[in-house]
């Protein structure tokens, strides 16, 4: 299906957190080439800035905002600046996470932990926060959080603790605020390659424990999905601007795997 042919988000303001690259990025092109004005919100500067250029040039209407929603001053400020340059907030993805060690629990040191929660929990929470006030008064807007099927696999325990966090506000919070207009849903990818990484999860290059502890997870990963492939970005966004478009008015709460046939 050719998304151009689509204008699901036309007139319609998205919000993309994490967007300068992987899902995050093909979100934002996604809901852009569907008529949507797209803001990239990204704590790496130069990449957010080279991906809304290269959108830009394909005729996309995309804008950057620099963030990081891993703090409350920094998810708060963000989503009043946009509200007061665009008036509106209509769509929130929560895309910003990513596992950045792969191992086995017990390895994991106490900063490394937090620095899981910190990447992974924090910035949906905060920015689900800030931006509910504005959908409220309007009662109306669509949230997407990004979860993942790490919680159900091994040597990511907390990430996928992050991202359980990740499902349960979307869970709850649907719930609470049903009566609204304000909708809230989750997208759960399975394994899903990603190109080239603007900004690697990890500075560090990996120890050869730590290669054979990945390689381990990858195929766990891949046995758990049915279809015994990895995903594409392209097919997450699908599903993301599925569940953040008028198309999925009467679903909210709910949580979409997104995973070869692998269920979370």
């Amino acid at each position: 299906m050719n998304p151009m042919k689509l204008d699901r988000f036309r007139d319609k303001i998205a919000v993309v957190t994490g967007g300068a690259q992987g899902i995050g990025r093909a979100t934002a092109e996604r809901m852009a080439a569907e008529g949507g004005k797209v803001f990239i919100v990204d704590r790496a500067e130069d990449a957010a800035r080279a991906t809304a250029k290269a959108l830009c040039a394909d005729g996309l209407d995309v804008d950057v905002a620099i963030a990081d929603m891993a703090t409350w001053a920094g998810a708060s400020k963000v989503i009043d600046d946009i509200v007061a340059r665009a008036g509106r907030i209509d769509v929130l993805v929560n895309n910003v996470g990513g596992t950045i060690w792969i191992k086995p629990f017990v390895e994991y040191t106490e900063d490394e932990i937090k620095a899981e929660m910190d990447r992974s929990l924090w910035p949906t929470i905060w920015a689900c926060r800030a931006v509910i006030p504005h959908m409220i008064a309007r009662k109306s807007g669509s949230i997407v959080n990004v979860g993942s099927n790490s919680v159900r696999g091994i040597y990511r325990i907390p990430y996928a603790t992050a991202k359980g966090g990740v499902m349960a506000i979307t869970t709850s919070l649907a719930v609470e605020l049903a009566e609204s207009g304000v909708r809230i849903n989750c997208v759960a990818p399975g394994g899903t390659d990603v190109p080239d990484r603007a900004t690697p999860r990890n500075a560090s290059p990996a120890s050869a424990q730590e290669d054979v502890w990945a390689n381990e997870m990858r195929q766990f990963v891949h046995h758990q999905m049915p279809m015994h492939r990895r995903g594409r970005v392209e097919e997450q966004a699908s599903a993301i601007a599925f569940m953040a478009s008028d198309d999925a008015s009467f679903v909210t709460g709910q949580i979409l795997s997104v995973a070869g046939g692998a269920s979370v």
